[in-house]
């Protein structure tokens, strides 16, 4: 008996020292904390392509040390392919997959057998007609190079040398290419249905260029540069079916503009029928006239268009103007004019409606009011269709017919009838908001949208908050396909469904068309906790849902299978590729990125609720640090800028590379919370707005009793630095704050002018903008300085790290600089980083680095009390 007890405890002795010693089969490994030095293992997942019945997919990840790879992943079964810095796949239908390798090496796989071949020597390359050819181009884009044609097994069938370029027609079964012989230039064709190749026409000297098809790929059209000295040049359109080459010669045609000449720098585009041809013209030599001189710059007060916008859009000269030619005519008619320069053209470009952005001048939007013109294209006769409308692109469109003009206006989406010369109102009888006005304090006014039109050609389809409506243009019925409103989700027609070639509009949106007697997939989002994903409003006008949950879900492709692949992530879930089949059923998982993560602890988000003092709703998003222990209090960061919750879920790799310094991932695994709070705007009250939503986030997150109430940070950028430098001046909450490109004085910056875009005073974000001011600043001029920073310096008791890019053309430096003068003069403690050759955001890789640094180091410094950084302590103490 007692060698039985003394064998069983040795038994045991053993069993306890295995256990010990050796990990238990299934046990969690023990998590570490994730330092800086472990960042550069994140990558990020790109959704690249899905074949044409969903059998593979490729996609990427991409790293900060540019150590990218290529995936191409079978979607049933576990066959996987690498490309290590592999770039530009290409899907040749179900048998062939290619892409280009470092060195020049372009790799093709054959998707049944897995036969790779490999052909050197290859900087561009095209899959054509499904994979059934492989066009391959030794030298980059405008270089002269060879071109080689294979076949599905690699062998070369046709080669091309000397050629300066090529274009491919949108279907990709035919090429247009340009071949330079010493002087001897030549252009030509292919046609890799039959295979067939003809030169046509040729040219000594000149050159030909700007390669243009038409949509169906029946003709094409280019530029040839007849006189190498005087730079004269002419159009060419050649149709294919009888081989016929049409020229437009300004110097042979009457009736064009005497000392006008062919403008290339704006491309050639073709009407869907190919009976036109859209070029521009322009004075011959534009520099003639703006000739520098040293006389006073004259700005009127009069003028509708300040003298800075007029300069910079006529820095060359005068505007060059959209002209047409009707080659089976061989007639031509100049589309816009200086009166008239904006211009959007029909889908089957016959008429064309004209505005100026500047009509009225003087008004306190982006998107002025303006007369709208109807111009025949054929005839060349205009009307005046419409007085004092928006010039919003959203507002205003034609139909994907053509014979139709949709426009937003009174609160209702009216309709023209081109052929009957009518106007109706067609949503007079529905009972919905079609655009933001009845919420509070929008950024700014927008329409819900027209996202295009029934295949029938007999409805439109709009977007009300929640929901997509069809409504008949004959303003005989009308219906809700969705229930969004109930759900508060927000249905959308899903991008993917508007993939395409689409015609030139120039300052137009392209109409799209949707059959509705087929499947369409709709993206959606709830907008009580941003759940989202994917449905199916089906042909018999029912909603079914694919994919819908509590994550952030996007970048869904589809295949003519009717099968999908999507991405999902959420801050605490590094995105993952997913698979659905055609049944809809449970998704599959192909690809997780970034599984290194399981390691290490990370921090996960929560969508939280509260109210701000007037009783109204607000969400926040809250960011848990790493490793969390709910018996600790921990210091927290807000992050502010207009409404920030709805990036609960968005998933941010950890990262030095950080365009304004700021990362809350890396935040969180170095100890503390971060707060995205959202703001209800009163209109005519940004900061204080700010000021009170703001507090009412951080005392909730205080009761809760997890953050240290004296250790709580604020940053911002932007606006959100214009609410930080506000939020300062008015809250005693924050121990340290940082200010990126932010303005402190509203007055200064509302007489500014914007150095990017089109040179426009920033009156309008003011009145009718981000700002939300809602009236001029000599109708509020009490409002204006209450929310004004500067104004509330002497009150400022928290440390300020301001930051600004020396180049930034949106927010002049000067403002950051005031701010740093004000409290230096009061002696707060700040200090202020200038980035040269830096603009409105930090793009410069070392600049990135070191700002994200300092913001770490200033919030550390102050609220974990870390004060080893001598150039803190340094330039803010004042003793």
């Amino acid at each position: 008996m007692l060698v039985r007890t003394k064998y069983h405890f040795f038994l045991f002795l053993i069993s306890t020292f295995l256990l010990c010693s050796c990990p238990m089969v299934g046990q969690e490994p023990q998590k570490r904390d994730l330092k800086e030095a472990d960042y550069g293992k994140w990558g990020t997942l790109w959704t690249k392509g899905l074949s044409n019945r969903g059998n593979w997919v490729s996609f990427e990840m991409t790293y900060q040390d540019h150590n990218d790879t290529l995936f191409l992943k079978r979607t049933s079964g576990n066959t996987t392919y690498t490309f290590p810095k592999g770039k530009n796949g290409q899907f040749g239908s179900e048998d062939i997959f290619a892409c280009l390798l470092p060195n020049a090496v372009l790799q093709v796989t054959e998707l049944r057998s897995a036969k790779i071949q490999l052909f050197p020597d290859v900087k561009r390359y095209d899959l054509l007609v499904g994979g059934k050819y492989i066009l391959t181009s030794n030298k980059g884009r405008n270089t002269i190079s060879l071109i080689k044609i294979r076949n599905q097994k690699g062998a070369v069938i046709d080669s091309i040398s000397n050629v300066t370029d090529y274009v491919l027609n949108p279907k990709k079964n035919g090429m247009l290419f340009t071949v330079t012989n010493g002087s001897q230039h030549s252009i030509g064709i292919i046609n890799f249905e039959d295979h067939s190749k003809r030169i046509i026409t040729q040219s000594k000297g000149g050159s030909f260029y700007q390669l243009t098809w038409q949509a169906n790929g029946k003709s094409a059209a280019y530029l040839l540069e007849t006189d190498t000295v005087a730079k004269t040049k002419v159009i060419q359109q050649y149709r294919i079916a009888d081989q016929q080459l049409f020229t437009f010669d300004t110097q042979k045609t009457i009736g064009f503009k005497d000392g006008f000449a062919i403008y290339d720098r704006f491309k050639l585009s073709l009407s869907e029928s190919g009976s036109q041809v859209f070029f521009w013209a322009a004075l011959k030599s534009l520099s003639e006239l703006k000739k520098e001189d040293n006389r006073a710059e004259v700005w009127n007060g009069t003028d509708k268009q300040i003298y800075p916008s007029q300069q910079f859009e006529t820095s060359e000269g005068e505007l060059p103007k959209l002209a047409c030619w009707h080659p089976e005519k061989n007639q031509f008619s100049i589309v816009s004019s200086d009166a008239l320069p904006q211009k959007r053209l029909s889908p089957k470009q016959d008429y064309a409606l004209l505005s100026n952005a500047y009509c009225y001048g003087l008004e306190n939007t982006y998107y002025e009011n303006v007369d709208y013109y109807l111009k025949d294209i054929w005839t060349g006769k205009e009307k005046l269709l419409l007085e004092h409308q928006s010039h919003d692109p959203n507002q205003i469109g034609f139909s994907a017919f053509g014979n139709t003009i949709i426009y937003y206006r009174n609160k209702n989406w009216w309709i023209y009838d081109i052929d009957a010369g009518s106007h109706r109102n067609m949503t007079q009888g529905i009972v919905t908001n079609w655009d933001n006005s009845s919420t509070n304090a929008p950024h700014q006014f927008d329409v819900y949208g027209n996202p295009g039109w029934s295949a029938d050609g007999k409805s439109v389809l709009l977007y009300d908050e929640f929901d997509i409506w069809c409504v008949a243009l004959d303003g005989s019925n009308f219906r809700r396909l969705t229930t969004g409103k109930e759900q508060q989700t927000s249905f959308r027609i899903a991008a993917v469904e508007n993939a395409g070639f689409k015609i030139a509009n120039y300052e137009g949106r392209n109409p799209y068309v949707y059959d509705l007697s087929k499947d369409l997939l709709l993206e959606a989002k709830r907008q009580t906790d941003y759940a989202t994903g994917y449905y199916l409003l089906t042909s018999g006008s029912k909603v079914q849902k694919l994919v819908f949950e509590a994550s952030k879900i996007t970048d869904l492709l589809k295949s003519e299978k009717g099968n999908y692949v999507y991405t999902k992530q959420r801050f605490d879930q590094s995105p993952k590729l997913l698979f659905l089949s055609d049944d809809h059923r449970s998704p599959k998982l192909l690809f997780e990125s970034n599984k290194q993560q399981k390691k290490y602890y990370y921090g996960r988000s929560a969508l939280i609720a509260y109210k701000n003092s007037k009783g109204e709703p607000l969400k926040g998003a809250l960011f848990y640090p790493a490793h969390y222990d709910a018996a600790k209090q921990y210091p927290m960061v807000v992050n502010i800028y207009d409404a920030l919750s709805k990036h609960v879920y968005d998933y941010a790799n950890p990262s030095l590379l950080n365009a304004e310094g700021f990362n809350i991932t890396n935040f969180t695994l170095n100890g503390y919370f971060v707060l995205l709070p959202d703001i209800n705007y009163q209109l005519g009250n940004p900061g204080i707005s700010a000021v009170d939503c703001m507090t009412a986030g951080v005392t909730a997150i205080i009761e809760k009793g997890i953050v240290a109430k004296d250790k709580i940070g604020l940053i911002g950028h932007s606006f959100g630095g214009f609410e930080t430098n506000f939020i300062i001046t008015q809250s005693a909450l924050f121990a340290a704050a940082v200010s990126g490109a932010g303005i402190s004085d509203p007055i200064e910056l509302y007489f500014n002018i914007g150095q990017n875009r089109n040179m426009l005073s920033d009156i309008w974000r003011f009145e009718s903008q981000q700002w939300r001011m809602g009236k001029s600043l000599y109708a509020d001029k009490e409002g204006y300085l209450r929310n004004s920073p500067i104004m509330h310096a002497d009150k400022i008791k928290t440390p300020l790290l301001l930051w600004a890019g020396k180049n930034d053309r949106i927010v002049p430096m000067h403002q950051s600089v005031a701010f740093y003068l004000a409290l230096r003069r009061l002696r707060v403690k700040n200090i202020f980083l200038g980035y040269p050759e830096e603009e409105h955001s930090i793009a410069n890789p070392e600049n990135q680095i070191d700002l994200t640094h300092r913001v770490q180091q200033w919030f550390d410094y102050f609220l974990k009390d870390k004060t080893s950084e001598s150039w803190i302590s340094k330039g803010t103490s004042f003793e």
